[in-house]
């Protein structure tokens, strides 16, 4: 399954967009709109779709609504040609009169509000992504500098070399402890928003300096597609992206500690 929410002029203002259902025959609706930047768009076989579903300004109108691959009018783009996730389809979504029964109407105009809490999860998972990538990147760069002779040593004994990767290791081992803890809450039946957003910021920026540093380390073999740190570092940046950027974090963390929402709107 992929759901489709972003679409060209709605990506961090996710309440922008415009994508709509219209009432059609038997309670159901009619979609027309499109989608941009989908994770398995043309590979799924079902798609949740966040749509207006009433005229009400903001999140009050939009709801979801599933379709099928298949569906007469629905379509899409061609496959997207990105800076990492190649192993991970993406293309644009479009509907053009896309008939959906009452049945697939599965969030009502207004529940859009709710899906925040939902992302608290989906931020776990990117958070986890890029742990994961950090840890790689420092694995690979601890065992090649131990192998790597330089003037007559191995380059691990370089004190400038022991710094960086102990650096590294400290943001490392800092982004999981913030992950572990943020996951404890979740655990404990209760999502706790700052906890997540600072584990996620954490993490995505250092899977970003982590990977950048083991391509240094390994010379002009980490620039090289064979030890696979280029794929790690390009990876990284789409976790960034991906689930609100590292900028949205910080708004949402300094929201979470004050108790006030902030509106990016003029």
């Amino acid at each position: 399954m992929a759901v489709g929410i972003s679409e060209p002029d709605a990506g961090s203002a996710a309440t922008d967009m415009k994508s709509r259902a219209t009432p059609g025959e038997n309670g159901g609706v009619v979609l027309n709109g499109s989608k941009r930047w989908i994770s398995n768009g043309g590979e799924a076989d079902l798609y949740l779709v966040y749509c207006r579903l009433s005229d009400a300004p903001g999140s009050k109108g939009i709801g979801a609504v599933v379709i099928e691959k298949g569906d007469a009018g629905f379509t899409f783009g061609a496959q997207e040609r990105l800076m990492g996730f190649r192993g991970i389809p993406s293309a644009d979504l479009y509907f053009d009169g896309v008939v959906v029964p009452a049945e697939n109407i599965v969030v009502p105009a207004g529940g859009f509000g709710k899906l925040f809490e939902i992302f608290s999860l989906e931020r776990m998972g990117n958070t986890t992504m890029s742990l994961a990538i950090g840890q790689a990147a420092l694995d690979k760069s601890l065992a090649y500098a131990q192998e790597r002779q330089a003037f007559g040593r191995d380059i691990i004994e370089f004190l400038t070399i022991q710094t960086a990767l102990a650096d590294r290791a400290l943001q490392v081992e800092a982004a999981r402890l913030l992950r572990d803890r943020a996951a404890a809450s979740i655990d404990a039946g209760d999502i706790n928003g700052l906890h997540v957003s600072l584990a996620k910021c954490t993490a995505n920026e250092m899977a970003k300096r982590v990977t950048d540093l083991a391509i240094q380390v390994h010379g002009g073999n980490g620039y090289t597609e064979e030890y696979g740190l280029e794929r790690l570092h390009r990876d990284s940046h789409g976790w960034a992206i991906a689930g609100g950027t590292p900028a949205m974090q910080r708004t949402r963390i300094v929201s979470e500690l004050t108790g006030r929402r902030f509106n990016q709107r003029p």
